[in-house]
């Protein structure tokens, strides 16, 4: 999972930005608004940390230009502010939770998985189901579901498999894979991609499941339920 901070004091952007490194969540940083916008609509990350106060423009400003473009990734706001006129106008403006500062480590990677909880995923601590496998982001590790076999992942694995799980059955392309993988900016290169599939196909080939990641050939991959096509 890639979690996007729009917060303008470094010391306390990097505090949370490696939280979320050693609980398995790929993280980057924006400082000012109108970056985070830009960064948030290239439809890269799967859960926007966003400080209301911000030097260029406020993050309630951020937030409804995100929902106005038709994004609808999961935001969850952090400010200073106690007021409960504060916290109403966040949710009226499309926010999906609100989290006072200060705030304990705890409770943000809570309410990080409560906001991207999905129907077809489940996530008791930091866990995900899907195909039937059980990926634990914070572990890095991989098993069967119900099997007694975990295969140990590297965070790169950890985030690859993350993505197929999350879009079980469908397709992937190789270019949404590097942004959620290294971030908006990188120059797609399909090597190392094919090289982090390889690597993760073994791995799964350890466990006693039948789900596979098949390539679906001119787009990228897709993890399906069944046998290896491609």
């Amino acid at each position: 999972m890639r979690v996007l901070l729009i917060e303008d004091t470094p010391r306390l952007a990097e505090a949370v930005a490696e939280i979320l490194r050693k609980s398995g969540y790929g993280a980057d940083i924006a400082h000012i608004g109108a970056d985070g916008l830009a960064m948030a609509l290239t439809g890269a990350y799967d859960v926007l940390l966003l400080d209301i106060m911000l030097p260029d423009m406020s993050g309630m400003d951020v937030l409804r230009k995100l929902r106005e473009a038709g994004s609808v990734v999961p935001v969850i706001l952090l400010t200073a502010r106690q007021g409960v006129g504060d916290r109403v106008a966040g949710l009226d403006a499309g926010a999906d939770d609100y989290l006072p500062k200060p705030f304990h480590a705890s409770e943000l990677l809570a309410r990080i998985r409560a906001v991207t909880r999905r129907p077809a995923i489940y996530r008791p601590n930091n866990a995900i189901e899907a195909c039937g496998l059980v990926l634990d982001v914070e572990k890095l590790s991989v098993q069967a579901r119900g099997g007694a076999v975990a295969v140990e992942l590297t965070p790169k694995e950890a985030l690859l498999l993350e993505a197929f799980m999350g879009r079980s059955g469908s397709p992937v392309s190789k270019s949404d894979l590097a942004v959620r993988l290294w971030g908006p900016h990188v120059s797609l290169v399909d090597n190392r991609i094919e090289v982090l599939v390889h690597a993760l196909r073994g791995k799964l080939e350890k466990l006693e499941s039948p789900a596979r990641i098949e390539t679906v050939r001119g787009v990228g991959y897709r993890l399906m339920n069944g046998q290896l096509a491609g």
